[in-house]
């Protein structure tokens, strides 16, 4: 009796033994699990830190701008008032011209007036027995200037038409000044309001070219809040995830492959998916059970919706993008081949398709986890 008990006492310490270590094990995957769920909310938490830090910067980037176009605006407005100006300048300087064109005729006629009674003059005096080098002084003279001075030599001999001589000679002088004024004054006009059309044109560029910029940038911003927002997703969905299987992946979307995975030498980028196009009304559907992390537009992907599913244990995220529209939204769950959308030529797209990307664990904007989607899916 003995013996049978110290050997039933030898059956359970080698049975505790056996039980021990597959309890211990059970619980060491248990918490292989946790520790995974934990490491990826982690890595989600620090990705979501990142691309805020990332969108600060833009913002601050979109600030600077904004006061750069504040200024550049300003200096415009400032340019179109003096350019009113100078336009109005203009308008008084050709009234100037005008009414010195107008001065000018009467001092031509008045020069004509007096010339006729200078040259009676001489031929009074030559009537009257004066000398003839007075006429052949006149006469001989070879321009205005030449008179002038000829007029002046004349003129101190001849006393009594001295005030004569003087103010034709002044007149002269006026009119030659005035024509001057007038070449300056339009001159100076014509090249001040060419250069503030320049200048005006300029600062018009450089605005359409900061509206430009800063136009990206919105987009940009926009872009990495719904970064943002999608990581989040991806943190709440993980748990939700993780309980949700769904087996082989499906196809996404009907028609032919236009454009496969990997370096592209028409454009010297890698293609980070598939591209499937189909004339016609498509739909898209789920390649696999999971929840939507992500729906909404995107500059460049366009309408795009995001999944995560559980593969077997294994995290996967698909991407569908440039759809015409998607009927889901971030949170909700679906089932492989539920209907997500239809396939459009949204955002930067150049014909009618569907952009197909498959990670391997969660999305990021590096893709440095995109796989060839044709090794899990037959296309």
């Amino acid at each position: 009796m003995k013996r049978i008990i110290h050997k039933l006492i030898l059956v359970a310490a080698g049975l505790s033994f056996t039980i021990l270590p597959n309890g211990v094990f059970a619980e060491n995957i248990g918490n292989s699990k946790i520790k995974s769920i934990q490491d990826k909310r982690v890595k989600v938490q620090e990705e979501t830190q990142k691309a805020k830090n990332e969108m600060d910067q833009l913002k601050d980037q979109k600030k600077l701008l904004l006061n750069s176009l504040d200024t550049i605006n300003t200096s415009i407005e400032n340019t179109k008032i003096k350019k009113s100006q100078k336009e109005a300048e203009l308008i008084n300087g050709q009234k100037e011209i005008e009414n010195l064109q107008a001065e000018i005729e009467e001092f031509q006629k008045r020069l004509d007036q007096r010339q006729v009674i200078i040259n009676n003059r001489l031929i009074t005096i030559q009537k009257s027995g004066g000398n003839n080098s007075y006429l052949d002084v006149i006469f001989d003279a070879k321009g205005i200037g030449d008179l002038v001075q000829r007029i002046n030599a004349i003129g101190k001999f001849m006393n009594t038409d001295q005030d004569i001589v003087k103010e034709q000679q002044n007149d002269i002088v006026k009119v030659e000044f005035k024509k001057k004024d007038i070449m300056t004054t339009q001159y100076k006009l014509e090249n001040d309001k060419k250069e503030l059309q320049n200048l005006e044109g300029s600062l018009v560029n450089q605005e359409t070219q900061m509206n430009a910029i800063l136009s990206k940038l919105k987009d940009d911003v926009s872009d990495k809040e719904q970064d943002i927002l999608s990581l989040k997703e991806q943190e709440k969905a993980i748990k939700v995830a993780s309980s949700i299987s769904g087996g082989k992946f499906t196809r996404p979307a009907e028609g032919y492959v236009s454009s496969g995975f990997g370096y592209r030498s028409f454009d010297h980028e890698t293609h980070y998916g598939v591209d499937i196009a189909k004339k016609g009304t498509t739909p898209i559907v789920s390649v696999a059970n999971g929840v939507v992390i992500r729906a909404y537009h995107s500059s460049s992907y366009g309408n795009v919706v995001f999944i995560t599913h559980n593969i077997n244990g294994k995290v996967f995220t698909s991407v569908y993008a440039h759809m015409q529209n998607y009927q889901v939204s971030a949170g909700q769950t679906v089932s492989k081949g539920q209907k997500i959308g239809m396939m459009g030529n949204t955002g930067h797209s150049f014909g009618k398709h569907l952009h197909f990307e498959l990670h391997d664990g969660q999305w990021n904007q590096a893709k440095s986890n995109a796989v060839n989607p044709a090794k899990y899916i037959n296309f």
